[in-house]
């Protein structure tokens, strides 16, 4: 029997699956285990994980850090 388990953390996220008496942490496409809990964004694109938070300072005012602790609220945009 298997089963996955996954970790929302407010600034990383990972899953991990549970088979054979033993865990796993799942690798992410850049093979990193834990993936930063950022979001940036652009009017060309949308970038999250470790590449949006690399360009945070670039792209301040459009970059959402810890997104675990915003999720489910209401925002207006100007």
């Amino acid at each position: 029997m298997a089963a996955i388990g996954i970790h929302l953390g407010s600034s990383c996220a990972c899953a991990a699956v549970y088979k054979d008496g033993r865990a796993d942490v799942v690798a992410n496409d850049a093979g990193d285990r834990v993936t930063p809990a950022v979001v940036a964004f652009s009017e060309k694109e949308e970038v999250v994980g470790l590449a949006a938070k690399q360009n945070w300072v670039r792209n301040l005012s459009n970059t959402v850090v810890k997104v675990k602790q915003i999720l489910g609220r209401r925002y207006v945009i100007p």
